[in-house]
């Protein structure tokens, strides 16, 4: 059992909030909220046995693993909406660069495997290999991205003012 937070204070009398995406998927799938943003590979086994429906997949772009369905920006005019989850891996800082660069290798080599790229595909992710110079670029864009985006269009928009920093990959109904 996933052990959460207690969630925040509701921002807005009609938003409900949970700390984890286990509880809130939870929350979905029993009817206790209307809809959730969840990453799109713990998603998919709910949305597979036909107990979630899809209506928007967050990232700039549709998802090949559920092509029909559309971006939050085509579903609701939010333009240049682009939430996407990513994951990276980071070593303690002072790690030897000899130490980065072979485990960064060494990473990407396994994320390129053809059986690797299929299965993360099908689950609804998608492997995108960096070097370190190129990881340390999108992190500083992710960055600047989210902050402009949580402050100017998230916040506002969605969520009628206040802002918990949500943040994930679909949009979800039971």
């Amino acid at each position: 059992m996933a052990s959460c937070l207690p969630p925040p204070a509701p921002a807005h009398p009609g938003i409900s909030r949970v700390s984890c995406s286990t509880a809130a998927l939870d929350a979905v799938l029993n009817n206790r909220v209307d809809f959730h943003f969840q990453a799109l590979p713990t998603a998919m086994p709910q949305v597979i046995a036909g107990k979630l429906k899809i209506l928007a997949v967050s990232s700039a772009k549709r998802s090949p693993a559920v092509p029909d369905v559309p971006t939050v920006a085509e579903a609701t005019g939010l333009k240049g909406f682009d939430v996407t989850l990513w994951a990276g891996i980071f070593a303690p800082r002072n790690t030897p660069a000899a130490v980065v660069m072979r485990l960064n290798q060494e990473i990407n080599s396994v994320l390129n495997q053809p059986d690797v790229r299929d299965s993360l595909a099908r689950s609804g992710a998608e492997a995108n290999p960096m070097s370190t110079v190129e990881f340390a670029a999108f992190m500083k864009s992710e960055t600047s991205k989210y902050e402009t985006l949580i402050k100017d269009e998230f916040c506002s928009r969605l969520l009628y003012g206040g802002c918990g920093g949500y943040g994930a990959a679909v949009i979800l109904v039971p």
